[in-house]
């Protein structure tokens, strides 16, 4: 299964990456980094495990483990899934229309 990255899933990523960078050093965010790339990965391989998002109809969130994130997904095709936002759980999330675009 192939996994896709919406641009906006992208520059949500680099701004985890950024501050943890500021905040912890590279070391930090290479290793916050990895585990979201690792984490999303694994999911392909069976992506139907992850709730269904009560936020963004047809899609799933997937709990970054030891890690205060949620990526939601979505099908595009059933061998294609997008990453739709890595959030920060504390974060109010945007309206589902904010990804549409």
């Amino acid at each position: 299964m192939a996994i896709r990255w919406s641009d906006f899933a992208l520059q949500s990523l680099e701004e985890i990456v950024s501050y943890y960078e500021l905040e912890a050093g590279p070391q930090v965010a290479d290793a916050v980094a990895a585990r979201i790339f690792d984490q999303v990965d694994q999911m392909a391989a069976m992506p139907t495990a992850c709730p269904p998002s009560d936020l963004f109809p047809g899609a799933r969130k997937l709990v970054i483990s030891r890690l205060p994130y949620v990526a939601f997904i979505r099908a595009l095709s059933p061998a294609v899934w997008e990453v739709i936002d890595i959030v920060h759980t504390s974060r109010k999330l945007p309206k589902m229309d904010e990804y549409s675009k």
